[in-house]
């Protein structure tokens, strides 16, 4: 039965891929830039989440990570569009009064315009959810949005990506500086 479908899918995929090329090049106008056509670029970074935020019920120190994926896609005329994607691995919390276990889960993702000249960095808040501790025999909590998570792209012109961080909402302290 493979070797049915190798034979008769062989042969299309050699005439397509002679076709191809030929088609391509026949339909590119005489003297077009490369430019005319959006230049899309793709970058991802696994970054370390550490440090204290307010959560639901309490503050709650945090550790973790972050995986994101940013897409850039650029506009003819300048400027363009940068998909953010976030994702937590493996992100729990340890709450400061009651000493409870917190999990963090999610993943979101963010579009975020630019325009053409100057880049300013790009920022995207995504949310993800906080699952409270359980405590028998009290009631079960559903899972709480929460956006405490920054992630900032910085892009060029071209949509190339420099840079891609995240930082956490950190919440200000007396008692620890």
């Amino acid at each position: 039965m493979r070797r049915r479908v190798a034979r008769r899918l062989c042969p299309l995929v050699a005439a397509l891929a002679l076709t191809g090329p030929v088609t391509l090049a026949g339909a590119q106008p005489a003297g077009a830039a490369a430019v005319a056509f959006p230049a899309v670029h793709v970058r991802t970074a696994t970054l370390a989440l550490s440090g204290r935020i307010t959560g639901a019920q309490e503050k709650i120190d945090i550790t973790g990570s972050l995986f994101v994926t940013v897409v850039t896609r650029t506009n003819p005329g300048g400027g363009g569009t940068a998909r953010i994607i976030s994702a937590l691995g493996p992100t729990t919390g340890v709450g400061q009064t009651t000493g409870g276990r917190y999990l963090f889960v999610g993943a979101d993702s963010d579009v975020v315009s630019w325009p053409p000249g100057p880049i300013t960095p790009l920022i995207a808040s995504p949310t993800f959810l906080q699952i409270n501790p359980f405590y028998p025999p009290g009631p079960v909590v559903p899972p709480h949005p929460i956006d405490f998570v920054r992630v900032g792209v910085t892009v060029t012109g071209d949509g190339e990506i420099d840079d891609i961080v995240a930082l956490i909402n950190l919440i200000e302290d007396p008692d620890n500086p």
